[in-house]
């Protein structure tokens, strides 16, 4: 199959090469043969829609080629000067010297932003309001800028006296008007104009630590940035192609539904909730109630119901990409459980750090188990266990084990890892490590809430010892397909 499309990138790359040679080794005088006047009148014979087609041929050709091979920059690379260690250093200094009001502005968002003046990151959210909810004030902005900035260059080079400065804002306006003109009086200090840093001084370093940290948000940013790639170069071909599917899906939805959107109370309450959203009060507030609202059980009630959700979902894409033969011979899940237990550590280590296999006890079950009860096969090893299917069935190729997230096989559902927690005995199952872990309810999903309830009231000296997750469990699964009946 893949031999096909290299005979045709190499037919294609030899009669591109072909064209180029020939174009390169025809002669550069202005006197043209026979042969040139023949193309000439050929092309000038053929049609419009000829050329556009032939014109469209060698788009293909090299486009084609470009999957291969890194594309040819444009053309705009023959106008940029070439790479120079003296003019890397020339320009290196003048962005140091000259890149202060970037950082100006820089600063200014920032600070508006983390509501270091709450009065001035106030006054932008009522800006913000005024010209999202009436678009055709962005028309103004650029006059306002250039005002803002006349009358903060004014005030410097023509200075409001004291006496001034003490009269109400009505004197003070009717004073300046009639007592000062503008095209005869001098000013009081020279006007402010653009001046480059120069090398030593303190703002010159300053400029360089901003471009530091400018060059860190770029670096960032590309490391946040990039592990969307493998989503969209097909290295997993399945899940590109769902994505494909998807945004085909999504640019129809969104062509028919954009003339419905509020885009005005959008731009408002999106502007607003940016704002809002970095007030130095809002994170810890939504921390404690986070925290709070996290103790109660109907929040991992919810979350059962999310993973539940999400397994279905990760099921369906599963299914949809398995090969044809499996759903002509039929498949099942074949499932393993993996057991752990928890042992307290005594150098202070975290609770995550304490779970394994390796605490198990002799004569309870082993760490992998055919049933969730802890039954295994005679004579059988974990390695075995995970790795021989079946009797009458065989693994399906490319397929692997995986986590069962949605945890349908527990009556209490699973945790965000998919285990379960148990007691001593391997009872009283619940979603969470409960007495072990101060975030969530310190007893198990019971029978009764009124059970519940009564023991939640209990101080942590009437709970007994058994009512500790010290031990968990979570299910495995793989796909196994019927094998083939050989008839002889």
């Amino acid at each position: 199959m893949s031999a096909e499309p290299d005979k045709v990138t190499a037919a294609n790359l030899a009669m591109l090469n072909t064209a180029e040679g020939q174009a390169e080794n025809a002669p550069t005088s202005p006197v043209t043969d026979g042969s040139d006047e023949r193309s000439q009148s050929l092309r000038s014979t053929m049609s419009f829609s000829q050329r556009t087609m032939d014109s469209m041929n060698t788009m293909i050709i090299r486009s084609i080629l470009a999957v291969n091979e890194e594309p040819k920059r444009l053309p705009t690379e023959k106008r940029k000067a070439p790479l120079s260690v003296q003019t890397t250093a020339i320009n290196f200094r003048g962005f140091v010297q000259k890149s202060g009001p970037l950082f100006v502005f820089q600063d200014g968002v920032e600070s508006t932003l983390m509501w270091d003046d709450w009065l001035w990151t106030t006054m932008w959210m009522g800006i913000w309001a005024l010209i999202s909810l009436h678009p055709r004030l962005f028309l103004c902005v650029p006059p306002a800028i250039a005002l803002t900035i006349m009358c903060n260059t004014f005030f410097i080079q023509f200075p409001i006296d004291d006496e001034t400065r003490n009269m109400a804002p009505g004197d003070a306006l009717r004073s300046v008007l009639q007592g000062t003109n503008l095209l005869h009086n001098e000013p009081s200090a020279p006007p402010i104009e653009p001046r480059p840093v120069k090398e030593g001084e303190m703002k010159y370093f300053l400029h360089m630590r901003d471009i530091q940290n400018m060059m860190r948000l770029i670096i960032d940013g590309y490391d946040h940035i990039s592990p969307v790639v493998k989503y969209l170069n097909w290295s997993d071909v399945p899940r590109t192609l769902r994505i494909f599917q998807g945004s085909i899906v999504a640019l129809v939805l969104m062509y028919l539904v954009a003339p419905l959107i509020p885009w005005r109370l959008l731009l408002f309450l999106g502007g607003e909730f940016v704002l809002v959203h970095h007030h130095p009060w809002l994170q810890p507030a939504l921390n404690a109630i986070k925290k709070q609202m996290g103790s109660g059980r109907k929040l991992h009630r919810r979350a059962q119901r999310q993973h539940r959700l999400k397994q279905r979902l990760l099921d369906m894409l599963d299914e949809d990409s398995l090969p044809e033969y499996v759903w002509e011979r039929g498949w099942k899940n074949v499932e393993v459980f993996e057991n752990q237990r928890f042992r307290s550590s005594r150098n202070g280590d975290s609770n995550e750090l304490s779970w394994g296999p390796q605490n198990l006890k002799q004569d309870e079950r082993q760490a992998w188990t055919r049933g969730s009860d802890g039954f295994s096969a005679p004579n059988s090893t974990p390695e075995s266990i995970r790795l021989e299917p079946e009797e009458g069935y065989e693994w399906i190729d490319g397929d692997d084990w995986r986590i069962d997230w949605g945890g349908a096989w527990s009556p209490v559902g699973v945790d965000d890892q998919g285990y379960v927690y148990t007691d001593q005995s391997w009872s009283h199952p619940a979603p969470y490590a409960y007495g072990l872990d101060a975030s969530v309810p310190k007893t198990p999903s019971l029978s009764s809430e009124a059970e519940e309830d009564e023991l939640d009231e209990m101080s942590e000296e009437d709970i007994s010892v058994s009512y500790r997750a010290v031990t968990r469990k979570r299910r495995w699964l793989r796909r196994a397909v019927k094998v083939v009946e050989t008839r002889t």
